[in-house]
């Protein structure tokens, strides 16, 4: 199946073509979110990256489908 990864703000990918902030992926059937965040190795631990799949926060074991939009965005906090 194929899903877009959206890396928003520090976890877009520098190559020497530039910036890259948008990822096609093919993953097996029966794919998670977590197992997208293991291919990408992320830079930040799994808690500080807001996990949004087709606009909806989900929890790392979240099952994608063909199609899926991830959004990876690090979590801020304010005050």
């Amino acid at each position: 199946m194929k899903v877009s990864v959206y890396l928003h703000t520090i976890l877009a990918r520098q190559t020497p073509e530039g910036e890259v902030r948008r990822l096609e992926l093919e993953l097996p059937p029966g794919s998670s979110v977590a197992d997208v965040l293991q291919l990408l190795q992320t830079p930040l631990r799994d808690d500080q990256i807001m996990l949004v799949v087709n606009g909806v926060m989900v929890d790392e074991g979240h099952l994608l489908k063909d199609g899926d939009r991830v959004n990876l965005m690090p979590a801020i906090s304010g005050g």
